[in-house]
Parts: structure tokens; C-alpha cells; sequence
């Protein structure tokens, strides 16, 4: 996943851009599925929120699209290996 949003991120930078998010409100948070493999426990959780997420020029703060209120459902799958660690594994738009 860092490598993804590292990604985004440094495209989103060599525009001009920052993508903000902001007021983002929790709705409804449920464990979908959990299971193990071999030393490794994973966790899939179903996440709906409410957020604005815009996309904004970073030199003016000037928004260019987004900034509306939006609901978004998201699968997040968490993995715990030996360390006892819980990492981000995938995010899943629903």
C-alpha cells in the first residue's frame, strides 16, 4: 500500500496538486471475514464513511474537482504476522 499512495502522491506533486480530505465521519465499521494462514492472521473490514475529498492546486489552495460530501464504502484488509503488528494489506472500493 505505501508504495501505491507513494505513487499517487508524487504524481499528484509533480501537478501541482494535493488531494485533501476532509470531514471525514465514520458510519458503520463491521469485520467481514477473518481467517489464517500459515503464522499470519488476516482481517477484512467493511468501512462506510462520509468525507469531502478534493483535489486542490497546491501553490493557490484552489479546488479543482471534488470538495462535495460523499458517502464511500471500503474493504480494508489487515495482516498480523509474528511481530504481533497489524499492517494495512489491500484496500478494496466498493
Amino acid at each position: 500500500m505505501l508504495s501505491y499512495f507513494s505513487e499517487q502522491l508524487a504524481g499528484n506533486a509533480s501537478g501541482g496538486l494535493i488531494n485533501r480530505v476532509t470531514d471525514v465521519k465514520l458510519l458503520q465499521g463491521d469485520l467481514a471475514e477473518a481467517w489464517r494462514e500459515s503464522n499470519t492472521d488476516f482481517a477484512t473490514v467493511a468501512m462506510k464513511s462520509a468525507l469531502k475529498n478534493s483535489m486542490v492546486e497546491r501553490a493557490s489552495g484552489r479546488s479543482v474537482e471534488g470538495g462535495k460530501r460523499s458517502e464511500i464504502t471500503e474493504l480494508w484488509t489487515l495482516m498480523r504476522g509474528r511481530g504481533g503488528n497489524w499492517l494495512l494489506s489491500t484496500i478494496q472500493q466498493t
